[in-house]
């Protein structure tokens, strides 16, 4: 008996340490304050609100779909989808990231989700 709880209270202590790391993907352009000597146009098509996300998702801890550079994919989804409203857009500005996850028995998933000003970048 004493056995058995020990080696329960291992599996859990174990499984309690787990962890992972992933990915996020490379950016060209990061930044979290003012960038000087930016200059856009919002005007004649060139500004655009805009959204798009990627999630990685697996049943029984087995990936059913691509769990690398999630972040990247998100960016990269955003910036077609605005892209597609009709702006010749190469750089999102007043972005927001969000992170969901879901932890079921069987079944998780991690989202990432960004909003952001799709922007063409002016030429001097």
């Amino acid at each position: 008996m004493i056995k058995k709880s020990l080696l329960a209270i291992s599996a859990i202590t174990v499984l309690g340490f787990s962890g992972c790391t992933q990915h996020l993907g490379q950016f060209t352009v990061v930044s979290t304050d003012n960038v000087r000597n930016l200059h856009y146009d919002i005007k004649d098509k060139t500004k655009v609100r805009t959204n798009g996300s990627a999630c990685a998702r697996n049943i029984f801890g087995i990936p059913i779909n691509q769990q690398d550079d999630l972040l990247q994919r998100a960016m990269d989804n955003t910036i077609v989808n605005g892209q597609s409203k009709g702006v010749d857009g190469d750089m999102l500005v007043n972005a927001r990231i969000n992170f969901s996850h879901t932890s079921l028995i069987i079944y998780n998933d991690i989202c990432y989700e960004i909003k952001g000003d799709l922007v063409r970048i002016k030429e001097k």
